[in-house]
């Protein structure tokens, strides 16, 4: 059941998201390229249900080749819906200082997971308090480019 305070939380994550994709795409990549402390990605998914594209950016740390993403959700107790999205269509795309990656997204190995989930808490602390805050386990979500063959 969701909450009033998860209700308000999502609308208000939905306009920040969508001035923080704005400004990002119009200044090429160079505005907003931060948020608390850590570095973001515009996260581009399709729809699970309606079929349509939508960008959220998210904060990420790299892993190799790989951009690691926490589905917290700002700390609302249920899944992110570009989360939901992803894990019925994994294929997505990556805008990194204006660069896009096709990516494929899935969930982080239990035997990487604290090695990321620390270095996301060196860039933005805030998830330790979205985890205490939440009753399900945040996912880790690995974002791992495709080939330009694989993506079509």
């Amino acid at each position: 059941m969701t909450t009033r305070k998860d209700r308000t939380l999502t609308v208000v994550s939905k306009y920040a998201a969508r001035v923080h994709v704005v400004m990002n795409r119009r200044s090429g990549g160079r505005l907003v390229r931060t948020f608390r402390g850590g570095d973001v990605l515009l996260m581009t998914h399709t729809g699970r249900r309606s079929g349509r594209t939508f960008t959220t950016p998210v904060l990420y740390v790299r892993d190799g080749d790989d951009f690691v993403v926490a589905a917290s959700n700002g700390g609302i107790d249920s899944e992110p819906q570009w989360w939901l999205n992803l894990q019925a269509d994994p294929r997505g795309a990556a805008e990194v200082e204006g660069r896009r990656i096709d990516v494929l997204a899935s969930r982080v190995a239990e035997v990487d997971r604290q090695r990321l989930w620390d270095a996301l808490m060196a860039k933005c602390p805030a998830y330790d308090k979205y985890q205490a805050s939440v009753s399900r386990r945040i996912s880790l979500v690995r974002l791992s480019p495709i080939a330009e063959e694989q993506a079509a």
